[in-house]
């Protein structure tokens, strides 16, 4: 018995170390999942063909911007005016507000002297609760 008992100890510490998935987690501590489904094309002031570095959809709690952790991004870049299409999941948007305040950074060249900036794109506000589609236009300055 005594030359098993470490064997067991170690057995038992692996079954309650092991967590779950992120996903998993997040579904159980928020049993409401929103879907987001955002797209729209993207033009430039200054460029006909600017270049996007980056682009990420955030949403702005009362406290902090949050990331949203599961995000499918498609860019065409391929002919202007450019096109995206944003699927994402959101769990809430807190325990002080009901609305969700989403937005895009945006990391991009189209400026008069062809520099990289980064640029926040706000949406409309939604309620939390309901699944969104929202398409959007987007003008790069």
């Amino acid at each position: 018995m005594g030359r098993f008992f470490p064997i067991f100890l170690v057995f038992l510490l692996l079954q309650f170390s092991i967590g779950y998935p992120d996903m998993e987690s997040q579904m159980m501590m928020h049993p409401k999942t929103d879907y987001i489904h955002f797209t729209g094309q993207i033009t430039c002031k200054h460029l006909q063909t600017p270049t996007i570095q980056a682009l990420v959809l955030w949403e702005h709690n009362s406290i902090s911007a949050l990331f949203l952790p599961f995000q499918q991004l498609s860019l065409d870049q391929t002919m202007h005016p450019y096109r995206y299409d944003i699927k994402a999941r959101a769990f809430g948007d807190g325990i002080l507000s009901t609305d969700y305040e989403f937005y895009l950074d945006i990391i991009h060249n189209c400026s008069y002297f062809i520099e990289s900036r980064q640029q926040k794109i706000w949406y409309q506000h939604f309620n939390t609760g309901e699944n969104i589609t929202f398409n959007m236009d987007i003008k790069l300055e």
